[in-house]
């Protein structure tokens, strides 16, 4: 943790089991371990990137930072403050400082509300403000995320999806907030539009101080805009460190199988013979795998891969895995002490 900045959120030991029992009486007890034993802290003015394949617990993740699905285990404190110990009424106030970039830019829009009212309601909701504030404050929103004032009066089908993404941004940050989970809020959206979105995100950063956890499975979204980045799988954070790191020098094997699927245009500068592509599916989360849970596609597992699952723990400064033999260099199997 930087010595600089202080942590604006830290997480420690968040889990979340989802009961998916069926039968007379739920007799027969099934439970997906969605979230486990997730700890994490993301500092003031930073873009800390999740990533990861479908149902690793990412967006799981996000949901409950900003308290739209309740925990089952953990704490998450943000700002100094354990969200636990507020009321109903304190955690409704601070719920202003936290907000949430939805994947899907039309179905997180109301569509029966035109723009304006869109990025007005939180607005409404929080602050007690005259018309003339509020019509001030939603007309400059709408020129921040790049949009002409004059789509305010429009619905949520008249836009593409890059500018529904750019109203869902607007309604996000409306409030001021000092955290915003931005949930996978390029992958719907063409290449091109991607990059833009991306540089949007960036500038507010810059010009609100916003912090960002950046969830998302495109590597090369996470690199341009992360930080850190810390990598899950099957509800479990694997590997940590600075994307420099992380990139450059990948000590999880999850993590190198993830790096080598990145698509290289150029076939001339394809390195085939190191790639190590992931192989084999993602065990059910209802029935997970013994020992170290990426062990049956794990190219490298031994038997006490097999058997015990390994710690998650510094291996180098500011670089954390959870492997029983962290890579060297993306090859071969170093043991540390």
């Amino acid at each position: 943790m930087s010595e600089q900045k202080r942590p604006l959120l830290e997480v420690n030991g968040l889990t979340k089991i989802f009961d998916v029992s069926t039968g007379l009486f739920k007799k027969d007890e099934k439970y997906v371990h969605a979230v486990n034993d997730v700890s994490f802290y993301v500092e003031e003015g930073e873009t800390f990137g999740i990533v990861g394949e479908s149902g690793c617990g990412k967006t799981t993740t996000g949901n409950l930072v900003v308290q739209l699905l309740e925990k089952t285990e953990g704490t998450i404190v943000f700002d100094g403050v354990n969200l636990d110990e507020l009321s109903v009424k304190e955690l409704r106030e601070k719920r202003k400082e936290f907000q949430m970039v939805f994947q899907d830019p039309f179905s997180s829009l109301n569509p029966r509300k035109r723009v304006f009212d869109i990025i007005a309601e939180p607005l409404r909701t929080h602050l007690k403000i005259s018309k003339k504030d509020l019509e001030e404050r939603v007309f400059d929103l709408i020129k921040t995320v790049g949009l002409h004032r004059s789509y305010a009066y429009r619905y949520p089908h008249e836009f593409s999806g890059g500018q529904r993404q750019r109203i869902g941004i607007a309604r996000a940050i409306a409030l001021r907030p000092k955290l915003v989970v931005c949930d996978e809020p390029v992958s719907a959206l063409d290449v091109s539009i991607q990059s833009q979105i991306l540089n949007l995100l960036k500038q507010l950063q810059e010009e609100m101080n916003l912090t960002f956890i950046f969830i998302a499975h495109g590597l090369p979204a996470v690199r341009y805009i992360s930080d850190r980045v810390a990598v899950m799988y099957l509800g479990k954070i694997v590997e940590c460190a600075s994307k420099e790191d992380l990139f450059n020098n990948p000590k999880h094997p999850y993590t190198e199988g993830l790096l080598s699927s990145i698509p290289i245009p150029d076939p001339r500068k394809r390195k085939l013979e190191n790639q190590r592509i992931l192989e084999g599916d993602i065990p059910n989360a209802m029935n997970l795998p013994s020992g170290c849970h990426f062990h049956p596609r794990c190219p490298y597992a031994t038997e006490l891969c097999k058997e015990e699952a390994p710690a998650y723990e510094e291996i180098a400064e500011g670089h954390s895995v959870a492997c029983h033999y962290p890579l060297s260099d993306g090859k071969g199997l170093i043991k540390y002490a």
